[in-house]
């Protein structure tokens, strides 16, 4: 039987989930999640009027540019 490009470079489409590169993978993925042992917590920092004030308007921009870009695509949009 002749195989084709796929099958030649990926192998046959049962067998190539359970290669050992799926599973390490899966091990890599898991690992993610799961807390370092030797990291510190992080600690919470004050911030300050500046901050607070740059934060709210970056929030503010944020909101106003949503609502134009729902506008605009809405007008396209609606029947």
């Amino acid at each position: 039987m002749k195989k084709t490009l796929r099958e030649r470079l990926f192998g046959p489409r049962e067998t190539r989930d359970a290669t050992p590169t799926a599973l390490k993978k899966e091990q890599t993925l898991a690992k993610i999640n799961e807390p370092d042992p030797d990291a510190r917590p992080r600690a919470r920092r004050t911030i300050g009027l500046t901050e607070q004030r740059l934060r709210a308007a970056n929030q503010q921009s944020w909101i106003t540019s949503s609502k134009g870009w729902s506008g605009l695509f809405g007008r396209f949009t609606r029947s």
